[in-house]
C-alpha cells in the first residue's frame, strides 16, 4: 500500500485529515499501529486496575462479598467508581496510541490549532450544555411515560430494578461526588481514543469523512449491551460526536457533551433508581458509558421486565434528541463561521505542520 498523498490544494485541512500533516505521521502502517498501542495499553491498564481493586476489596473487612456483585448500580459507590475509572484508563491508552503508535505530538489530535481551544467552548458551551441535559431529561421523562402508559406494567418488578429503593443518603452523595470527579476524566478518554485516534487514523487513508465517521460508530458499539434500547442512543451518541469533532475541527465540544450527558444520567439514574425515568435514564447511560464497562453493559435488562419497556423508550428518546442536538450545533458552528452545513472548520493551509515528535 502505498503513503497517502498529503494535500497540497491550498484549502483546509478538515479535523480527521490532520495526521497527513507531514508524510512521517501518515505512513499506510501508523493508523494501525496507533491504534493496536492504545489496544494494548488499556487492556494492560485496565488489568492492572482491576486486580489492584479486587485485592483492595479481598483484604477490606466486610466489603470483600462485594467483589461478585459489581454490576453497574448507579446508587453503588463501588459501581460506580470501577465503572468510571476503567472507563478513565481510555486517557493514558489514547495518549501512548497517539504518542507511541503514531509517534507524533497530541496536539493535532486535540484540535486542528493543536491545542486545546478555550474560546471555542466559550461561544459554544452553552448550547452544548444544555442540549446534553435536554437529552437527559428527555431519556427520563420517555422512560416516565412509558410506564404511565402501561408498559409492562402488568409485570412484577424486579429486585434488580428496585436496588436502589433503599440505598442510602450517604451512599448517593458518594456516587455523586465520583461522578463529578471521574466522569469527565472518562469524556477526555473516550473522546480522545474513540473519536479523535479513531477519526484520523481512518482519515489518514480515506479523504472523505464519511466511513471514518461510520468506523467510529462501529467500534462504539464494542462491549455493549446488544440491545435495542441501548444499541439506539449509543450510535446516536458516537454518530453525534464524531460529526462535531469533523464539523467543529476538535475534541472540545463532544468532550463537553458526553461529559455533561454522562454526569446528568448516571446521577437522575441514581436518585430514579427503580422508576420509569430512572430506567430511561439507565439506557442512555450504559449507551455512552465506556465500552466494556459494567455502566455499558447493563440497562434494560438490569431494570428488569417491569421497566424494560421504559428502558426503550427512553434510549429511543435519547438518541433522536441526541441527533437534533448535534444538528443544531452544526447550524450554530456553521452560522458562526461563515460555513456550509456540509463544511468542517478546517486547519489554514498556511498554518505550518506542528514540529515532528524527535524522541
Amino acid at each position: 500500500m502505498s503513503i497517502p498523498d498529503v494535500d497540497h490544494s491550498g484549502r483546509p485541512t478538515p479535523y480527521h485529515r490532520l495526521a497527513t500533516l507531514r508524510p512521517a505521521w501518515s505512513a499506510w502502517s501508523k493508523p494501525l499501529l496507533t491504534v493496536a498501542a492504545a489496544f494494548i495499553a488499556y487492556v494492560v491498564l485496565a488489568s492492572v486496575l482491576l486486580v489492584l481493586t479486587i485485592l483492595v476489596l479481598a483484604l477490606a473487612p466486610g466489603v470483600n462479598s462485594a467483589i461478585d456483585v459489581t454490576s453497574g448500580d448507579p446508587t453503588s459507590p463501588l459501581d460506580v467508581g470501577i465503572a468510571l475509572a476503567m472507563g478513565a484508563m481510555w486517557l493514558p491508552a489514547g495518549l501512548v496510541g497517539v504518542r507511541i503508535g503514531g509517534w507524533r505530538p497530541l496536539g493535532p489530535t486535540w484540535s486542528i490549532a493543536a491545542r486545546f481551544r478555550r474560546d471555542l467552548l466559550r461561544s459554544t458551551g452553552a448550547w452544548v450544555v444544555l442540549g446534553a441535559l435536554a437529552v437527559v431529561g428527555i431519556a427520563a421523562l420517555a422512560g416516565g411515560i412509558a410506564v404511565l402508559v402501561g408498559s409492562g406494567a402488568d409485570a412484577p418488578v424486579s429486585a434488580s430494578a428496585s436496588s436502589g429503593e433503599g440505598a442510602s443518603v450517604l451512599s448517593l452523595i458518594l456516587a455523586v461526588v465520583l461522578v463529578l470527579v471521574l466522569v469527565p476524566i472518562q469524556a477526555v478518554g473516550l473522546e480522545l481514543a474513540l473519536r479523535g485516534m479513531v477519526l484520523q487514523a481512518v482519515g489518514t487513508w480515506l479523504r472523505s469523512p464519511a466511513i471514518p465517521i461510520l468506523a467510529v460508530a462501529g467500534i462504539s458499539l464494542i462491549g455493549r449491551e446488544t440491545t435495542t434500547a441501548v444499541v439506539l442512543p449509543a450510535l446516536a451518541a458516537a454518530l453525534a460526536a464524531a460529526m462535531l469533532a469533523w464539523k467543529t475541527g476538535g475534541l472540545e465540544v463532544p468532550i463537553l457533551l458526553t461529559a455533561t450527558a454522562t454526569g446528568s444520567a448516571l446521577i437522575v439514574s441514581a436518585f430514579a433508581a427503580g422508576t420509569g425515568a430512572g430506567a430511561g435514564t439507565s439506557a442512555l447511560t450504559a449507551a455512552i458509558s465506556a465500552p466494556g464497562t459494567s455502566a455499558a453493559t447493563l440497562a434494560s435488562t438490569a431494570a428488569g421486565p417491569a421497566h424494560a419497556g421504559a428502558a426503550l423508550a427512553g434510549g429511543a428518546a435519547a438518541a433522536i434528541a441526541l441527533l437534533v442536538v448535534a444538528a443544531v450545533i452544526v447550524v450554530v458552528v456553521s452560522r458562526r463561521n461563515g460555513l456550509r452545513l456540509l463544511e468542517p472548520v478546517g486547519r489554514a493551509a498556511s498554518d505550518p505542520a506542528p514540529d515532528p515528535v524527535l524522541i
